[in-house]
């Protein structure tokens, strides 16, 4: 398992729940690394540059919300002209 992919689905929020806070979400990356499902040395470098993680990570989230957006703004005519059919 990548501590990215841990990282972004327990911190990020999604339809059905919201995403972990800071302590939370460092709380059960460290479980995990005690468990050896993580790698720890990788656990606290994030632990180290958190905030700058998490706001790309939240950047990068806002940016696939805008780009989801647009795709479904697109897909409208091609709707109407099947719906006129």
């Amino acid at each position: 398992m990548a501590v990215a992919d841990v990282f972004t689905a327990i911190t990020e929020n999604r339809p059905y729940r919201k995403g972990m806070a800071r302590e939370e979400a460092l709380g059960a990356l460290h479980e995990m690394a005690a468990k050896r499902e993580l790698d720890a040395p990788l656990i606290s470098l994030l632990e180290t540059h958190y905030d700058a993680v998490a706001r790309a990570r939240e950047e990068a989230q806002t940016q696939a919300v805008r780009e989801y957006e647009a795709f479904r703004e697109a897909l409208k005519p091609i709707a109407k002209i099947r719906e006129s059919k």
